[in-house]
C-alpha cells in the first residue's frame, strides 16, 4: 500500500466549507530565525505568487514565531499545494 501522507485538510471538507475564489488563512509555526521566515514566504509564493498577505507573532523569548498568511485562493488545489510546500520545510514545527 503506497499512500502519500496527507498534509492538508481533506479536499471534500475544503470544498464543503469554502466558496472559491476566497481568502484562506494558513499559520506556520517554527523557529524565530530569518531562515524560517524566508522559507515560509518562498514556499507560499512558489504556489500563490504575490497573492498572499503575511503577518507574524513571536514568542516573548523570540525563539519561536507564528507566520500567518492570508491567501487569495482560486481553487482547492492551491490550498493543498501550499500545505505540501510548507511541509517540505525542515524547520516547520506545526501548521494550522
Amino acid at each position: 500500500m503506497n499512500e502519500s501522507p496527507q498534509y492538508a485538510p481533506e479536499r471534500e471538507l475544503l470544498l464543503a466549507t469554502h466558496d472559491f475564489p476566497c481568502a484562506y488563512v494558513v499559520k506556520a509555526f517554527g523557529p524565530g530565525e530569518q531562515e524560517f521566515r524566508l522559507g515560509v514566504k518562498a514556499a507560499i509564493s512558489g504556489v500563490m505568487g504575490d497573492r498572499a498577505v503575511y503577518s507574524e507573532r513571536q514568542t516573548r523569548s523570540g525563539r519561536r514565531v507564528c507566520i500567518s498568511a492570508v491567501l487569495d485562493t482560486n481553487s482547492v488545489d492551491e490550498i493543498i499545494a501550499v500545505y505540501e510546500a510548507l511541509h517540505a520545510l525542515p524547520q516547520l514545527r506545526f501548521i494550522l
